[in-house]
C-alpha cells in the first residue's frame, strides 16, 4: 500500500488551506514559486531570501538561513516550508529536522501540480512514474514525517524502517508496471500520429501561462482548457487550423516550459517533444506583460535548442498586449523583449486573425507554383494533386486536365509532377 504518499505536501488535502513559508535566491524566483503554490492551492504566508554562494552539503543554505526559516516559520505558524531549489534526501531530512515542519522542493512542488493538471491516460501514467522515481530516494524522509503527524515514537521508528523496505520494493514493482504500461501507449500514439502525416503542423511553444491555449482556442474557434494557471495544459492538443487548405494546416497547444524542470518529468513532455519534432512551424508566444519576459523568452530557447529543435522556422509573438494598458511607453519596452516579434493579444479578433494570416502565408511562401497538364488516364494523380496542393487555376483540355497549383516541395517530388510541367 503506498497510499500515505499519495501527496507530498501532507495535510494538502485537509479542508484547511495549507499555509508555507518558502526560501529561495531572489524575489523574482519565490514570486514565480508563489504562484506554481497558488495552482496548488497553497497560500504562502511568508519568504526568506537566501543567497548561497557555496552550498551546505548538509542542509544547502547556511545555518543562519535555516534558523531564521525556522523563527518565520515559528511566527506565522506555518503548515510547511518550501524551498526553491533541489535538495538530496539528506538536505530535505536534515533541514526537516531543524525546522520541524514538513519540507519540499522545487521539484516536488512541480510534480504535484502536474499530478493535478494530468488528464489522459499517457500524462497520468508519466506523472504518476516521475512521483515515484522522485520518491524512491527519499522514502524513508517522507515515511518518518507521516508517522511524526500519526504520533509514532521509538517503536514505531523501528517498524517504519521494515516498512520503508517493503514499501521500496512496491515502489519499484509499480516503476516496471507504469513503463510497461507506458510503451502500449506510445504504440498507439505512433498509430494516432501516422495519421497527421500528410498534414502540415504548427506547434505552439512558450513559457507556461503564456497564454498558447487561448491563441490556440481563438485561432481555430476550438475550447482547449484555458486557466490562469501554471500548467493548466499538459497534454499536446491538436485542432485544424485550415481544414480547407490543401495539405490541411493544424496547431498543436503543447505544455508550457518552465525553469529549472525536473529531470524525472522531463519524459512528461514525450507528447509534446515528439510534436515539436514533427512540427514544420514552432509558434512561440511570450507573455509581453511579465516583468520576466526576456528571461522567460530565452529559458524558452534554451529548451528548444536541447531538444534539437532550434533550427525549425519560427514565428514569435509578444502575447497579452492587453494587460500592458494605453501607455506607449510600456508597449515599446514590450517590443524590445523581441525585437521585431508580433504584439498581440489573443483575446482580439484581429490580432489572431494577423497571426493566423502570417502562420498561413508562412506555409504558402513554402509551396512551389506548378503547371501541369494531367492526362485524363491519371485519375489517381489528379484526386492527390486535390488532397495535398492548392488548386488556383483547373482547365479542361485535349489531352487532360491543366492545373495552375501550389505545392510542398516534398509532395511534389512524391508524385513526380515535373514529368507532367509544361
Amino acid at each position: 500500500m503506498l497510499d500515505q504518499y499519495e501527496t507530498l505536501l501532507p495535510g494538502k488535502s485537509s479542508a484547511k488551506k495549507l499555509r508555507v513559508v518558502t526560501v529561495g535566491s531572489d524575489e523574482e524566483s519565490l514570486n514565480e514559486l508563489d504562484r506554481l503554490l497558488n495552482t496548488l492551492g497553497v497560500e504562502p504566508v511568508g519568504r526568506v531570501i537566501a543567497t548561497v554562494r557555496k552550498i551546505n552539503a548538509s542542509t544547502y543554505f547556511g545555518k543562519g538561513k535555516i534558523d531564521e526559516a525556522r523563527m518565520k516559520v515559528e511566527c506565522l505558524k506555518a503548515d510547511a516550508l518550501i524551498v526553491d531549489v533541489e535538495l538530496s534526501p539528506n538536505q530535505l531530512r536534515n533541514i526537516e529536522a531543524e525546522i520541524k515542519k514538513a519540507i519540499l522542493d522545487r521539484p516536488g512542488v512541480i510534480i504535484e501540480i502536474f499530478s493535478e493538471h494530468a488528464r489522459t491516460r499517457e500524462s497520468k501514467t508519466q506523472v504518476a512514474l516521475a512521483r515515484l522515481q522522485y520518491l524512491l530516494p527519499r522514502l524513508s524522509h517522507f515515511w518518518t514525517h507521516f508517522e511524526r503527524q500519526r504520533g509514532g515514537g521509538t517503536a514505531a521508528r523501528g517498524m517504519g524502517e521494515k516498512q520503508i523496505e517493503v514499501d521500496r520494493r512496491m515502489v519499484k514493482k509499480q516503476m516496471t508496471v507504469l513503463r510497461d504500461r507506458l510503451k502500449l501507449i506510445e504504440k498507439e500514439r505512433n498509430v494516432q500520429r501516422s495519421g497527421r502525416k500528410d498534414v502540415l503542423k504548427v506547434a505552439i511553444v512558450g513559457y507556461t501561462n503564456a497564454g498558447k491555449s487561448t491563441l490556440l482556442n481563438s485561432m481555430t474557434h476550438s475550447d482547449v482548457l484555458v486557466e490562469d494557471k501554471l500548467f493548466a495544459t499538459l497534454d499536446a492538443s491538436v485542432r485544424a487550423l485550415d481544414p480547407n487548405s490543401h495539405p490541411p494546416i493544424v496547431a498543436i497547444d503543447t505544455v508550457g516550459f518552465i525553469s529549472r524542470l525536473p529531470p524525472t518529468l522531463v519524459a512528461s513532455f514525450r507528447s509534446t517533444l515528439e510534436e515539436l519534432q514533427q512540427a514544420d512551424l514552432l509558434l512561440h508566444v511570450v507573455d509581453a506583460s511579465s516583468s520576466q519576459a526576456r528571461e522567460q523568452y530565452d529559458e524558452t530557447e534554451r529548451i528548444l535548442k536541447e531538444l534539437k529543435v532550434e533550427d525549425k522556422p519560427r514565428l514569435v509573438v509578444l502575447n497579452k498586449a492587453d494587460l500592458l494598458g494605453t501607455q506607449p511607453g510600456a508597449r515599446n519596452r514590450a517590443r524590445l523583449v523581441v525585437p521585431g516579434a508580433m504584439m498581440v493579444s489573443a483575446l482580439n479578433p484581429e490580432d489572431v486573425e494577423k497571426v493566423r494570416e502570417t502562420v498561413m502565408n508562412h506555409f504558402r511562401g513554402k509551396m512551389e507554383v506548378w503547371e501541369v497538364l494531367i492526362p485524363y488516364s491519371e485519375s489517381k494523380l489528379e484526386s492527390q494533386l486535390h488532397a495535398h496542393g492548392s488548386i488556383e487555376v483547373s482547365r479542361y483540355m485535349t489531352k487532360g486536365t491543366f492545373y495552375r497549383l501550389r505545392m510542398d516541395e516534398g509532395w511534389a517530388r512524391k508524385l513526380q509532377l515535373k514529368k507532367f510541367q509544361l
